[in-house]
């Protein structure tokens, strides 16, 4: 082997003026010019000035991208001297990138270098110090003479090769975090623990111990322990009957890092990690160097995720990894399911199974804390899309701009990214992306979101993101919008979109876009709505996982908690950790679990009598016995308020570590990284909110107290919400309602934030505080509460807002009618939506009353209160529409319309009072809308509703394609139906008045299946199956009452498949909505389903089969005769083709 002298070096060097030396950049880069000649036969380009993109070299032909970066430096090179070159290096797509430094680049740079190459498949290559040496000397008889290395060369002994060509890195989390440079090299001997049956990653970082090219790498599990099996392995080459399960060749200088993932399947207190024997060997020389890891034994905790339990679980995971993945165009999971039910956990079974088959994962949340400090001057979109950026570009996301902005050359003028090269656009988005708010970001991704778009699908990439319902609105479009590009793209898309939703949090706005990613026709998109454990046998399982125990004996005892709780895991997980706290559950020292034999058991259990809620109580009450009560409550407000506790938070709150950590060992909270805390789960979080609402502004109250409001003013929402709530600043209160229709607030604290700025304005009311356009600020507020809290909350917190402006400005109704009447029309609408009849019919009564009492100021607010009395007279006779046609009810409903029309024709601006014929006629033909006899009365009265509407009374232009919608489908016009629901669509999409998008897209959805229900229903089965099932599950998110009809119309589809048992139980489990009478005209849907029931029962043999008919009134339950059934004729007014089966009325 030969060695340099250090004179060789000395013409690399120059002397400043005081003396000092500074390495020569440019004759370091001729050798390395050079050099590169040599080793490819091919010639360099080579790059000039500051301005290189970080990169001093390059080399392009078809399939091969190569850069070389020099460092002419006497110093050892740190990570962040060579970070820009992999940032840009990554942008330009580069396959390979070469090292060249005269002094030796630390290790732990390498290895950080060698991860970020796994990640983007990159061939890293290092020749610094000795290996740069070696490398002079390979080609010393091809040097330039100038930098001819001859005389100074000399014989020594070979290096002797020692364990720093291999180093071994553990890691907590198996799916790596987008900041890696925050992200820890453990040394994988000072692991101490890991927990039982989470994915955590051994990393091999590997660098060729030789001075020579083609060198084999082998990586073998070694036999000598048995733990090597109490592990599950994610890694595509894996077999168990093989030792050997990686080989790789590597160039000279060139290092590779290779990820193993794994976690322990098989239970010990502490288990041995799997150990390794790793060689290289020189294929042309015959060296050899081997590698044998040591023994390293680690605690097992416990406290891990369990075993996933029950087909339904598992199903999920069978079919994800059969269905989803390798795939060549985009793939897709959605989960929905209300809290507690095992959507995270699932989704951490799916990331292991994308592991197996090599995908690249970045796991995104809308959970507290995702967002971490971002969330002081980022939106939650914003930091999302960060985040994705340097997931896709290998750059922690906070370096993004500086490195842009110091190492990039690209004019800053605002010139479109469509006029700039492919490689700027990508510059120039990050650019855009960094510098956007909430409200500039999403015009900003409309147009240039397609340069991300494209970057996800080309590679083997998985985009999770969890608690999809509380990411900005933003981020929602960005993510719909790529499922439409992905599904419309002609090149291959080997990534997979996994969006999990929480629906205990479900908006209008998630639920349409939940609607828009089911309906966006992805070939392989997998839907599964999580309830919990269906059976009670899997729940008993579960228990015995949490409990470590498995003996029979305590099934009964189990079987009674499910009865008490339910079959969610997460209350499953808070029983068992206050049976442990009641020391009914402990562990012997053998670490089984051995519940008490004795009756302490079951008294536990009486003490449980309200579900999670007693269990959570009596859980704090022992939190109570070391921490105050009192400071407990304010810790948990701290986090409601602010979504998560750092460190920052910590100094201004006073808070003590120690504290919280207690409380993250009782799975009240738990840690991120970075010491970031939050709630445990948002079962914990809505249980605070719910038994607690009167502390919940404590922190904010202690803000006041200690006079250190300037501390929180970098938190905008709470500081707000403080300006608001604490200090009642009546500038701050108005000019927010003023505001709100624009107000961005993170999904979570929205409805706290809604409540108390609608109870600002009530006091603001109580204290003499009066404007006419408070009203308009209350009623948008009220539909605020109604999207986040529902329709019952806004109903009531609607009421309180109107007996206030009735008690202390009853003139209101004589003043401001225009801001008063859609307020007023809100609240009855919901009461009619909720079916509260009797409040409905008193709120009626009294707005009335109040009318008849009013003295309206000038023209205009004569008018409104001519709608405003119009209106109500329609509602209440709507109020009927669950009420079956008793003759009495008849006459009532006759004099409500009429008085309704009667108002009508007082009401001088034609637009309005062509909102009220337009009600009056539309609502008054429905009572035709039922049977196929009253067919021509129904048109008679709906002709008045399809002419010039969309002209005369623009805002009810979607009801307007409804109706005609509906003409086609009487008529059996197909060519009708599919046209108007084509303009329909349109017009949902970006229509003035466009309104309530997901009752029209279901409405849209049925009647394009009911269309082809009446045209070869045979052949569209399973199109419609498929649509009808989305729907479902939409529905069963909304609980709108709509339910009856989704199911009849399942039912009918599945008589042209000839499924029996499809046809059976949705008209069984139709029959049953129907019967509740919650929807309107549910008598005559009844009578129709019934007419269908008896049909398809005959038709398909069900009545002789064994199904229980109990459910039927009797002169349903038995099969027509032969006769009958070949007469039937269906009565409804939407029938199918062969007019056998009535359609739902929609």
């Amino acid at each position: 082997m030969k060695k340099i002298s250090s004179a060789y070096w000395e013409k690399f060097i120059n002397i400043d003026s005081d003396g000092n030396e500074k390495g020569n950049g440019i004759e370091f880069e001729n050798l390395v010019n050079c050099l590169l000649v040599s080793m490819y036969r091919k010639k360099w380009v080579v790059t000039g000035g500051s301005h290189d993109n970080n990169r001093d070299f390059w080399l392009y032909s078809e399939n091969q991208h190569l850069w070389a970066e020099c460092k002419n430096y006497s110093n050892t090179i740190a990570m962040n001297i060579l970070a820009p070159t992999l940032v840009m290096a990554q942008i330009y797509e580069v396959n390979e990138i070469l090292f060249f430094s005269r002094s030796t680049i630390n290790r732990f740079a390498k290895n950080k270098i060698l991860a970020f190459g796994e990640k983007t498949n990159k061939m890293i290559r290092f020749f610094d110090g000795v290996t740069l040496e070696a490398l002079i000397c390979t080609y010393a008889s091809e040097l330039p003479k100038k930098y001819s290395p001859v005389k100074y060369m000399s014989d020594c002994e070979m290096a002797k090769v020692d364990d720093s060509f291999v180093n071994v890195f553990f890691f907590q989390n198996a799916v790596s975090s987008v900041h890696h440079a925050l992200e820890n090299f453990q040394n994988y001997t000072s692991a101490e623990k890991i927990y039982y049956n989470e994915t955590f990653a051994l990393t091999f970082s590997l660098l060729n111990p030789f001075q020579e090219d083609q060198v084999d790498v082998y990586i073998e599990f070694t036999d000598e322990e048995s733990d090597r099996f109490s592990f599950q392995y994610f890694y595509p080459t894996i077999k168990p009957e093989d030792k050997g399960w990686y080989h790789a060749c590597l160039k000279k200088g060139e290092g590779r890092a290779v990820s193993l993932n794994m976690r322990q399947s098989v239970y010990k207190s502490e288990i041995m990690l799997p150990r390794f024997h790793i060689a290289f060997v020189g294929v042309q020389s015959g060296n050899r160097f081997e590698w044998h890891s040591e023994k390293v034994i680690v605690k097992s905790h416990w406290v891990g995720s369990t075993r996933l339990i029950g087909n339904n679980y598992l199903k999920i995971l069978d079919d994800t990894k059969h269905l989803l993945v390798n795939n060549p165009y985009i793939s897709s999971l959605i989960l929905t399911g209300s809290s507690g039910t095992g959507k995270t956990r699932v989704l951490t079974e799916c990331q292991n199974i994308f592991l197996a088959n090599g995908y690249r994962i970045i796991s995104l949340s809308g959970q507290a804390g995702q967002a971490e400090q971002e969330k002081q001057e980022d939106d939650l979109s914003r930091y999302l899309i960060k985040e994705l950026i340097a997931f896709l570009y290998e750059i922690p996301s906070d370096e993004i701009l500086s490195l842009l902005e110091e190492k990039i050359c690209l004019s800053q003028s605002d010139c479109e990214i469509s006029e700039r090269s492919e490689v700027e656009k990508a510059i120039r988005l990050l650019q855009l992306i960094v510098n956007q708010t909430e409200k500039s970001l999403q015009t900003a991704l409309n147009k240039y979101a397609v340069i991300l778009y494209e970057k996800i699908s080309k590679d083997k990439n998985v985009l999770i993101i969890d608690n999809m319902q509380f990411t900005g609105k933003a981020f929602q479009a960005f993510i719909e919008g790529y499922a439409s590009y992905a599904v419309n793209q002609q090149a291959l898309n080997l990534s997979i979109l996994v969006c999990v939703f929480n629906t205990d949090y479900m908006t209008p706005k998630t639920s349409e876009l939940l609607y828009n990613l089911l309906h966006a026709d992805m070939k392989r998109c997998l839907t599964a709505t999580l309830l919990g454990f269906q059976e009670k046998k899997q729940g008993i399982l579960f228990l015995q996982e949490l409990t470590r125990t498995n003996l029979d004996e305590n099934e009964e005892y189990f079987s009674e908690i499910i009865s008490k709780i339910s079959l969610k895991p997460y209350n499953l997980l808070q029983v068992t950790k206050y049976l442990e706290e009641l020391n009914i559950v402990s562990i012997s020292p053998d670490k089984r679990g051995y519940i008490v034999p004795n009756l302490e058991k079951y008294e536990a259990l009486s003490n449980i009598s309200n579900g999670i809620t007693s269990v959570l109580e009596k859980r704090f009450a022992f939190i109570y016995k070391d921490i105050p009560e009192s400071r407990v409550k304010f810790i948990l407000s701290i986090i409601y308020i602010f979504d998560y506790l750092d460190k920052k938070l910590q100094d201004i709150f006073q808070i003590d570590s120690k504290e919280l950590d207690f409380l993250c060992e009782k799975n009240i909270l738990r840690v991120q990284t970075l010491a970031i805390y939050i709630f445990d789960h948002d079962i914990i979080r809505n249980f605070f909110y719910q038994n607690n609402s009167k502390d919940i502004l404590m922190c904010l109250e202690y803000v006041q107290n200690k006079g250190i409001e300037k501390k929180i003013r970098r938190y905008p929402i709470p500081y707000l919400l403080y300006r608001i709530a604490i200090e009642k600043d009546t500038d701050t209160m108005i000019d927010t309602g003023a505001k709100v229709v624009n107000l961005v607030l993170p999904e979570r604290i929205a409805s706290l934030f809604y409540n108390c700025l609608l109870d600002a304005f009530i006091e603001l009311l109580e204290n003499q505080n009066y404007e006419g356009v408070y009203i308009k600020y209350i009623h948008q507020i009220c539909t605020f509460i109604r999207q986040y809290d529902g329709s019952l909350k806004a109903w009531f917190r609607s009421k309180e807002a109107y007996d206030t402006i009735q008690a202390y400005y009853p003139c209101a109704l004589s003043e401001d009618l225009k801001f008063y009447r859609p307020f007023i029309h809100f609240c009855c609408d919901i009461a009619v939506q909720k079916h509260m009849y009797k409040q409905e019919v008193d709120f009626l009564r009294e707005v009335l009353k109040m009318c008849n009492n009013a003295h309206p100021v000038g023209f205009e607010n004569q008018d409104e209160l001519n709608v405003l009395r119009a209106i109500m007279y329609n509602r209440w006779y709507i109020s009927y529409n669950t009420e079956s046609y008793k003759q009495e009810i008849v006459s009532v409903r006759e004099t409500l319309m009429q008085k309704s029309r009667d108002y009508g024709e007082k009401i001088s601006d034609p637009q309005k009072r062509g909102l009220i014929d337009y009600l009056n006629n539309s609502d008054e033909g429905y009572n035709y809308y039922g049977y196929y006899k009253d067919k021509d009365k129904l048109f008679s009265i709906w002709d008045r509703c399809t002419i010039y509407i969309p002209i005369l009374v623009p805002e009810k232009t979607l009801n307007y394609y409804r109706k005609t919608v509906q003409y086609g489908l009487i008529e059996q016009d197909y060519e009708k139906v599919t046209s108007e629901i084509d303009k329909a669509m349109k017009y949902l999409a970006d229509g003035k008045y466009s309104h309530e998008p997901i009752i029209f897209k279901t409405f849209f959805s049925m009647a394009e299946v009911m269309a082809k229900l009446q045209h070869e229903p045979e052949t569209n089965y399973f199109y419609n199956a498929r649509v009808i099932d989305d729907i479902l599950k939409m529905q069963q998110l909304l609980d709108n009452h709509k339910l009856g009809d989704i199911l009849l119309l399942k039912g009918v589809n599945a008589y042209y498949a000839k499924k029996k048992d499809d046809v059976y139980y949705s008209f069984k489990e139709a029959y049953k909505h129907y019967s509740v009478g919650e929807t309107s005209r549910y008598w005559i849907k009844k009578d129709l389903l019934e007419e269908n029931i008896q049909y398809t029962f005959t038709e398909l043999g069900i009545y002789k089969t064994g199904y229980d008919m109990s459910f039927l009134p009797a002169e349903c339950r038995q099969p027509l005769t032969i006769f009958e059934n070949d007469q039937s004729i269906a009565s409804g007014i939407q029938r199918t083709g062969d007019l056998h089966l009535n359609l739902p009325l929609i």
